[in-house]
């Protein structure tokens, strides 16, 4: 494993975005600002998903955390290099981000509030800019 696959797939990651916001476009509808539950629930589980990557976005470089035997049996890994353990928190943590992208598409396209798909892509960009792997 080679240490520049992490700034590739950092690097790689918003053309992801683009292939959203593409779909969105295309699947434009009445556009509807208005709060709705559905909404509300998205937001809530995109924003902890996007918190979470934050928060654990410079932990899983520190030699402790990697090296835990809970978190390579969690992960399948117990035998791994601890640069493969690394890579494999690493692509967990940019999934997540990931997701607060899908749950603002998701609920764009279901009830047209452009403001709450504009916000979780939003928060998928700051949880994406937090992943930045200069500690590799």
């Amino acid at each position: 494993m080679n240490k520049k696959f992490f700034k590739l797939l950092w690097f790689g990651f918003p053309l992801s975005k683009l292939v959203y916001a593409y779909i969105a476009y295309m699947n434009i509808k009445e556009i509807n600002n208005s709060l709705e539950m559905i909404n509300l629930l998205f937001m809530f589980i995109g924003i902890i998903t996007c918190f979470t990557s934050i928060i654990f976005s410079k932990k899983i470089f520190q030699d402790n955390f990697s090296e835990n035997k809970i978190l390579k049996a969690f992960i399948g890994t117990k035998n791994a290099d601890e640069l493969s353990t690394k890579f494999a928190l690493y692509t967990m943590m940019l999934g997540l981000a990931e997701t607060s992208a899908l749950f603002g598409l998701v609920q764009f396209i279901i009830t047209g509030n452009l403001i709450a798909g504009a916000m979780m892509f939003g928060f998928c960009f700051i949880a994406w800019l937090f992943n930045y792997p200069s500690e590799v």
